[in-house]
């Protein structure tokens, strides 16, 4: 129970990066994972070694590839880069130290689906509740002292920038769909459900694209998902879930067509509104800007890399040496530091994760993947604690259901 509790705290206070002191290398949510993994380790040490299964091969055989492309890549960077970032290249190295062993261990404790679970509720509960308290501040009708929640007009809480938050509250609105949807009882799938609202508000008032990109990918996923399994189930007789997916399986085509007039006013006023946020700040330059510096750092690195680290340095606002930016986009950041085999394994492992939930009917989990895909298109996510536990808890739940229709049929 204590490591639950640690693990969980750590994946919420990842998040606070406004709590972190000036100049230390480590926050709070850090310090709680370091001590989670202490803990795990010491038990693994007595019992062992821990068994291996298909989420910790998944895992190890992604982690191994990772570490020799980084490798490979930072001798790369020794020979041509003229000057490296050097402390932001020793902060990527220990975050990935830290979430490389945290995603192994999270999948070899004893009663994997149990703890996570477990783990899953503390969060989904700290953190709601951390998001209730932080919405009702950031209006004034709660003190927060020495915090300041506000970007611009963009909610950013306790992280220091409003995307940190947007991803923690997209991560956790699906975790606490998935702990509805698996609740044995009512009052458990009500109280799930309850904790996803603070989390989808604090979402919205992020105002990010990638929040918004995620309800108008994820939702419709989401849903369309739901009734499919609900219109195909095998259950005997028609239920209320069976009959509501049929009226929807027709009525949705007729809706659509009812609305087909409509359609050249909403396409237009959507691409005005695209254009206009792209626009703004030349946010849609800057980027491309930077996506187009990444992709030529990376094929003059014939596709090896450079090592961890920023490598960019033609930013909007540049900074002499030595520091250097991100592309802010995952797979691009990953094929400047280590080359096309970082950026292939990354994609690997999240339709892995994909596959897995998706076969053991998970429909939550499996909108996850597809989540934080969009939002790794938009920020460099690799290096944060929640999506390694996203990845985790995804490869995990879908091999324990895979153990348990095996034993069922076995048994049967």
């Amino acid at each position: 129970m204590i490591r639950d509790c640690l693990l969980a705290l750590g994946l919420v206070l990842t998040n606070a990066t406004q709590f972190r002191m000036p100049g230390a290398p480590l926050g709070p949510g850090e310090l709680f994972l370091c001590a989670w993994i202490a803990l795990a380790l010491a038990y693994e040490w007595r019992r062992h070694g821990p068994p291996l299964n298909g989420a910790l091969s998944r895992l190890l055989i992604f982690w191994f590839v990772f570490a020799f492309a980084q490798s490979v890549g930072w001798f790369v960077g020794l020979l041509t880069e003229q000057f490296r970032d050097t402390a932001s290249a020793v902060h990527t190295t220990i975050a990935y130290a830290l979430v490389a062993t945290m995603s192994c261990l999270i999948v070899v404790q004893p009663e994997t689906l149990r703890r996570l679970r477990r783990v899953t509720w503390f969060t989904t509960v700290v953190g709601s509740a951390s998001m209730a308290v932080l919405v009702a501040g950031a209006y004034g009708l709660v003190p927060l002292p020495e915090i300041e929640p506000w970007e611009w007009h963009r909610l950013r809480g306790w992280s220091e920038n409003s995307n940190q938050l947007a991803l923690f509250c997209a991560v956790l609105v699906l975790l606490s769909l998935h702990l509805a949807e698996t609740a044995e009882k009512a009052v458990e799938s009500l109280a799930a459900l309850v904790c996803a609202v603070p989390f989808f508000i604090a979402g919205v008032l992020t105002k990010s694209d990638s929040f918004n990109l995620f309800m108008l990918i994820g939702v419709p996923a989401y849903l369309g998902f739901k009734l499919w399994i609900w219109l195909f189930s095998i259950e005997s007789g028609l239920t209320f879930r069976t009959a509501f997916a049929s009226l929807m399986f027709f009525a949705v085509p007729a809706m659509l067509a009812s609305a087909a007039p409509f359609a050249p006013a909403v396409i237009d006023h959507s691409l005005k509104e695209t254009s206009a946020m792209m626009e703004k700040n030349n946010q849609a330059e800057n980027r491309f800007k930077l996506w187009r510096e990444a992709l030529t750092i990376g094929i003059e690195a014939n596709m090896l890399g450079l090592g961890p680290g920023p490598h960019l340095v033609h930013k909007q606002w540049k900074r002499p040496p030595p520091d250097k930016f991100e592309a802010h986009n995952t797979l691009l950041d990953l094929f400047t530091q280590g080359g096309i085999v970082a950026s292939l394994s990354f994609l690997w492992l999240i339709a892995t994760a994909f596959f897995v939930a998706c076969r053991a009917g998970l429909i939550a989990l499996t909108i996850l993947p597809l989540s934080l895909f969009v939002f790794s298109n938009f920020h460099f996510i690799a290096r944060h604690p929640i999506f390694w536990f996203s990845v985790a808890f995804c490869l995990a739940a879908g091999e324990g259901i895979r153990r348990m229709s095996s034993r069922c049929e076995r048994s049967g």
